[in-house]
C-alpha cells in the first residue's frame, strides 16, 4: 500500500510541479464578446475587441509555455523507461552478485543523470508568462501560478538533492534513504500549494473581460 501511495504522490507532483493544467478561468472566452463586436459594426465605439486581444495572447502564450514543459516530462519518461530497460537487460545477463550490484549501480547513476538533465530543462524554461493586468482573471490566475510556482522551486530543489545523493549513493539503504527524504518534502509541498489553490475560491466569472 505504501508503494502505491508513494508512486501516485510522485505522479501527481510531475504533473502539478510542471503546471501542466491550465485553469479553466484563463481559456474561458467572454459571454459578451459577441454582442460587442456586433455593436462596432454599427459605428458604436468600443475596445473590447483590442482589449480582450490582450488576455487571448496571453492565454496563447501560456500554452505553448505549457507544451514546452510537457515536452520536458514526456522527454524525462522516456529517459527513464530506457534507463530501466539497460538495467534489466544486464540484470538478465549477469551471473554473480558482483555483476548484479553493478548493473543496479548503472541504474542509479543514470537515474540521477536523466533527473539532472530534467532539472535543467524546467529551471531554463523558466516562470509561465504573466497574465496582462486589469482583467477579471488577473489576480487569479496570477494566484494560481505564485503557487505552482512555488511548488515547483521546492521540488526542484528536492529533485536536485535527491539526484546528488542518489549520484553517491554506495548502498541500497542510501538511495532508499534518499528517496524517502524527496517524499517528506513532495508531500509536505503539495499540502503547501494545495491550501494556496483553496485559498483562491472559485474562478472569477468571464475573466477574459476587462474589470
Amino acid at each position: 500500500m505504501k508503494k502505491f501511495n508513494v508512486k501516485s504522490l510522485a505522479t501527481v507532483a510531475v504533473v502539478t510541479a510542471m503546471g501542466l493544467s491550465i485553469p479553466a478561468v484563463a481559456a474561458a472566452s467572454s459571454t459578451t464578446t459577441s454582442s460587442t463586436s456586433t455593436t462596432s459594426t454599427t459605428g458604436v465605439a468600443t475596445n473590447t475587441t483590442s482589449a480582450t486581444a490582450a488576455w487571448k495572447a496571453f492565454h496563447a502564450s501560456w500554452k505553448s509555455y505549457v507544451e514546452g514543459l510537457k515536452s520536458i516530462r514526456l522527454t524525462y519518461r522516456a529517459s527513464v523507461e530506457s534507463d530501466r530497460a539497460a538495467y534489466f537487460e544486464a540484470r538478465s545477463t549477469a551471473t554473480t552478485p558482483a555483476e548484479r550490484q553493478a548493473a543496479l549501480a548503472t541504474l542509479e547513476t543514470s537515474l540521477a543523470a536523466s533527473l539532472d538533465a530534467r532539472i535543467t530543462a524546467i529551471t531554463a524554461a523558466g516562470d509561465p508568462p504573466t497574465p496582462p493586468a486589469g482583467y477579471n482573471g488577473t489576480a487569479y490566475v496570477m494566484g494560481i501560478q505564485s503557487a505552482n510556482v512555488a511548488f515547483r522551486a521546492t521540488i526542484v530543489g528536492a529533485q536536485a538533492t535527491l539526484a546528488a545523493a542518489l549520484a553517491i549513493a554506495t548502498t541500497r539503504p542510501d538511495a532508499h534513504t534518499a528517496r524517502l527524504n524527496y517524499d517528506s518534502t513532495l508531500g509536505s509541498a503539495l499540502v503547501v500549494r494545495s491550501a494556496a489553490l483553496l485559498a483562491l475560491g472559485s474562478p472569477p466569472a468571464n475573466p477574459g473581460q476587462p474589470s
